[in-house]
């Protein structure tokens, strides 16, 4: 018999996966995207959600790195250049059809960022999860069929 079960968080849900596929080792899931011509990790329960662009409204005097504001269902989000903010060396890609908007999980703030494109997942079991690097701007680097791959470290955009 099935027991209809509500969950209080992702992790909780990842395990609960994991424990039905009779693992005993949670596993984490990352976003692969590109951002300024390079590709990252993403942790997924970071993003709250991934739309196409949308008209941005300019904020004065602003920092570089903020592109504008934008209301996405009711809600304004500022929506930061991470290329900018992280200091990549390469300039931003024009937007077309693979560009998004990814929404971050912020408890007070609503933030967004854009990027050039959404690849795919990676499932990373955590016995395979790099130490924290100490590194500004990423967790670490994950080894994939992509190359290594740095794990951005999210927080950081709302600093």
């Amino acid at each position: 018999m099935f027991k209809e079960t509500e969950f209080s968080s992702t992790q909780e849900i990842r395990d609960a996966v994991s424990a039905a596929a009779g693992e005993d080792v949670a596993v984490f899931d990352y976003m692969r995207v590109q951002m300024n011509g390079e590709a990252f990790l993403l942790p997924v329960p970071a993003v709250l959600g991934i739309l196409r662009p949308v008209t941005l409204t300019p904020v004065p005097m602003a920092p570089d790195h903020l592109m504008g504001v934008a209301n996405i269902r009711g809600q304004i989000f500022c929506i930061v250049d991470p290329g900018k903010a992280l200091h990549l060396k390469q300039a931003r890609k024009a937007q077309d059809t693979n560009s998004r908007f990814l929404l971050l999980r912020h408890a007070r703030v609503n933030l967004g960022m854009w990027v050039e494109e959404v690849f795919d997942l990676h499932r990373v079991r955590e016995d395979e999860l790099p130490e924290d690097t100490g590194h500004v701007y990423q967790t670490g680097v994950i080894n994939t069929q992509h190359g290594d791959l740095p794990i951005l470290r999210v927080q950081v955009l709302f600093d």
